[in-house]
């Protein structure tokens, strides 16, 4: 087996702790794992000790939200020093500011008629980390989503183009990329294949990108071919990884790599 490259825990909107994730992927006959929270380190230490404790590698990371004008776009960070105090400075900035994110989410949900309070939403949260996940599972235990249309539901309420959207404003991605870079970690684009990103990747490339992540669950043969031939002509690492949050029907391993693309 390979290793799964973009994993979340409860620190994030993940269901499993970090010690859940590595007993599960050795379970899944991992080699490996990457912990990629979304914008917080604070689940590391918990992993890489349950790691050693299993003798499982699991590798530090990240995942930074970020909006490159319309486009969403997700950058995970490998191997950067965690403990750095420029980047631990920069994640309490963000992780304060999803708060009002989120609370100007729940308002403008308000104001179109769903009776959400930012209580219930906050009850949520595992962590400091608060985002679109527990929003809509606070929707779905009031009873406002149709369980046959949860995506559709998610879209329209809370997509890009949803009717209560607040795009993010906690970090740019070019400073996300060079965040990274200066904590000594390898950038990558996530999941290429979901956000529309292809015609900024030149642009983050320019900003000191170092990677697409090509195997993903959604990427097709054909969009995996296509990331294939931008890794190698903008000189980009490949990585890959199921982006698993520890849900029914979603397997941890889903997607992987079967040697490590950096050290």
């Amino acid at each position: 087996m390979g290793f799964d490259l973009h994993v979340h825990s409860i620190y994030s909107d993940g269901a499993l702790t970090p010690g859940q994730l590595v007993i599960e992927a050795i379970a899944q006959g991992l080699t490996g794992i990457a912990l990629t929270d979304h914008d917080t380190v604070d689940g590391l230490p918990e992993a890489v000790a349950a790691g050693q404790q299993q003798n499982l590698p699991v590798i530090p990371g990240i995942e930074l939200t970020t909006d490159f004008g319309k486009i969403e776009a997700h950058i995970l960070g490998y191997n950067l020093n965690y403990r750095e105090p420029t980047l631990v400075r920069k994640l309490e900035a963000i992780l304060a500011a999803r708060v009002g994110r989120v609370q100007e989410i729940v308002k403008r949900l308000n104001r179109r008629g769903i009776p959400l309070q930012w209580s219930e939403v906050q009850t949520l949260a595992n962590s400091r980390f608060i985002g679109r996940t527990q929003v809509f599972t606070a929707m779905e235990r009031r009873g406002l989503i149709d369980p046959l249309r949860r995506k559709q539901s998610f879209e329209y309420y809370l997509g890009s183009e949803g009717i209560a959207y607040v795009p993010h404003r906690e970090i740019e991605t070019r400073e996300a990329i060079e965040l990274i870079n200066a904590c000594g970690g390898v950038p990558v684009l996530a999941h290429p294949g979901r956000g529309g990103v292809d015609v900024v990747i030149r642009q983050l490339v320019d900003f000191g990108l170092k990677g697409l992540e090509v195997y993903y669950p959604t990427h097709t043969p054909e969009m995996v071919k296509k990331y294939l031939q931008f890794a190698t002509e903008f000189g980009l690492i490949i990585t890959g990884g199921s982006d698993y949050h520890g849900r029914p029907g979603q397997p941890l391993g889903e997607a992987q790599v079967y040697s490590l693309p950096f050290n």
